[in-house]
């Protein structure tokens, strides 16, 4: 709900300028590549559960800060940017490990392919919801962008509660096939 009208906000409302916005997504992307690798491991050791339900809790403070971010310097919104697609990626690294540890193997291509277009869809409509909820002042600042940073954390949130519910597919019960011993 956020994500694809941060620019449009940042150079409306935060006073950047287009030519800037280029700068966000380097230092931001590279803050992922380092930090999901570091969660990743992190979640093997803590656990993914435990750590997905930290790293969503992180998701508020960035989420708020991006969506409320008055005229500062570049660098400011940089390391709020930043900040925000560390929390916001480092989500994805244990959620996506509870998601398909929770299907068998045998069903885990056919389940990924389901996943993707249902968080594609969500992603559209997210963004058709986020898009009737923005408006624009007489001045030309958008207005309403907050709301949608407050409903992508009730979203984060409530995916705390719906994780708990995964569970690891159950295990077949394998059967040793007989052994014939010879006696004599």
């Amino acid at each position: 709900m956020i994500f694809p009208f941060i620019p449009d906000y940042l150079v409306r409302n935060a006073g950047l300028a287009q030519t800037q916005i280029k700068w966000l997504y380097v230092c931001g992307g590279l803050c992922t590549v380092f930090s999901m690798n570091w969660v990743g491991r992190w979640s093997d050791r803590a656990g993914k559960l435990k750590v997905f339900t930290i790293t969503s809790l992180s998701t508020a403070a960035p989420i708020l800060l991006m969506t409320n971010l008055p005229r500062v310097p570049l660098w400011a919104v940089i390391v709020a940017f930043s900040l925000m697609m560390i929390c916001m990626s480092a989500r994805m690294v244990p959620a996506m490990a509870m998601m398909t540890g929770a299907v068998a193997a045998r069903d885990r291509g056919g389940f990924m392919s389901i996943n993707s277009s249902v968080q594609q869809l969500s992603m559209a409509l997210a963004t058709y919801v986020a898009g009737t909820i923005i408006g624009e002042t007489p001045d030309g600042r958008m207005s309403n962008f907050p709301i949608n940073g407050v409903i992508s954390i009730v979203c984060a949130y409530s995916c705390i509660y719906l994780a708990r519910f995964l569970r690891k597919p159950a295990q077949k019960e394998t059967v040793a096939e007989p052994v014939l011993v010879e006696t004599g």
